[in-house]
């Protein structure tokens, strides 16, 4: 029986940087189409602690862009 593969941290960070870079929302919309399959308890701890490091910085607008992305990520990815 063979294991799914896990996101490691640094893939993690690499597809936080991309979503983050992201020039508008057809390219977001790419990265994430792209990469969801990719998407695990890793990365989601990631993009956490991406949205508090933001919120501790004050940018409390990117931190809740981040979020809401993260969201829709997880509803698609885990359809909820």
């Amino acid at each position: 029986m063979a294991s799914e593969a896990t996101t490691t941290v640094q893939e993690a960070h690499n597809l936080l940087r991309k979503i983050v870079n992201a020039k508008n929302g057809e390219e977001l919309k790419t990265v994430i189409s792209n990469n969801l399959h990719t998407c695990d308890g890793v990365f989601f701890a990631q993009l956490d602690e991406l949205v508090e490091e933001y919120q501790k910085r004050g940018d409390l607008q990117s931190a809740a862009q981040l979020k809401q992305v993260g969201d829709y990520m997880a509803r698609l990815r885990f359809m909820i």
